[in-house]
């Protein structure tokens, strides 16, 4: 599930982005939760540092009225606890906009205060956008089930970037181009999902149709999306000859 945070210093601004988010998903029943909306950026910044595992989506507004930390400076902090998080900025300012590709923060979107059915437009947008890989398609897909608690998850199996172990016991993370997630099982069983998905290292199983590059050096696997994970030394091989690299 993904977590959904404001940061907004205007407080009627607030609570419009906040009840407007909490009906898109429950009328389109969205697998995210809302879980901060604030005016004060070290609040974002604190539940991240107590809670690792956080996937989520941040509405920011770039002019917190902060001396120390705006909305840009605010992003380039969450990247360091939350590399896949979907960041979209609210303001006014649209000049400022270049700043935010200066800073390297990969933001989603950038949504100009304007009128309010041109921010709810803008705003179910981006929620559309981020869910739409989610969405169970008509068609017949491979899917990969996930159970969280008493809840299924499906996944297509394109969509699936890699598996992760994690530090707690029989606990896996999913990565997909939206988002990483927690689930039980063992990583061992993930190699069967297909020819295309093999076990590259202790930690990961990757999902080789999805990888755009092969850092030697660093011994790593650039995915499509940008993000990285480990590759040993004797699987470099089989990973070049699957990608056709010479």
């Amino acid at each position: 599930m993904m977590k959904v945070f404001i940061c907004e210093d205007e407080s009627p601004l607030r609570a419009f982005y906040k009840g407007h988010i909490e009906r898109q998903i429950m009328i389109k029943e969205l697998d995210a939760s809302m879980t901060l909306s604030t005016d004060k950026p070290r609040e974002i910044l604190a539940y991240l540092r107590e809670n690792r595992d956080t996937t989520g989506i941040y509405f920011l507004d770039i002019n917190l009225g902060e001396d120390e930390m705006d909305g840009i400076i605010l992003a380039k902090e969450i990247r360091k606890y939350d590399a896949l998080g979907k960041i979209i900025f609210i303001t006014t300012h649209d000049e400022m906009v270049p700043l935010t590709f200066k800073h390297k923060v990969e933001a989603l979107d950038f949504i100009i205060k304007d009128t309010v059915e041109s921010m709810q437009a803008a705003i179910t947008e981006c929620l559309d956008t981020i869910f739409e890989k989610q969405k169970v398609q008509p068609e017949k897909r491979q899917q990969y089930m996930i159970k969280t608690g008493k809840s299924e998850r499906y996944v297509n199996y394109e969509d699936i970037l890699f598996f992760e172990t994690s530090p707690k016991p029989h606990v896996l993370y999913v990565y997909t181009s939206t988002g990483r997630i927690p689930f039980y099982g063992a990583i061992k069983e993930t190699v069967d999902l297909g020819d295309n998905f093999e076990r590259v290292h202790k930690s990961y199983v990757v999902n080789l149709d999805n990888v755009r590059s092969i850092d030697k050096e660093m011994l790593e696997l650039t995915m499509h999306n940008g993000q990285r994970c480990a590759i040993s030394r004797k699987k470099m091989k089989m990973v070049r000859d699957y990608l056709n690299l010479e």
